[in-house]
């Protein structure tokens, strides 16, 4: 998906992508939901992540 709209030209006017992928190492066995996690994966790390890409400082406005 990401590569057909980078060719498309759809990443061109201002469209905020951070892909948001496993990483390329071991995780130990667990809960589907422990290895998310462990991947950043989870749900408040997806959140922090679209936040963040929206300019917004989630752990700034908790901290206030």
């Amino acid at each position: 998906m990401l590569q057909f709209l980078a060719t498309s030209g759809l990443l061109d006017g201002g469209l905020k992508i951070r892909p948001m992928v496993l990483p390329d190492r071991f995780l130990d066995h667990d809960t589907p939901a422990k290895q998310y996690e462990e991947a950043g994966l989870g749900a408040k790390s997806i959140v922090a992540t679209a936040l963040l890409a929206l300019g917004i400082d989630a752990l700034a406005e908790v901290r206030a």
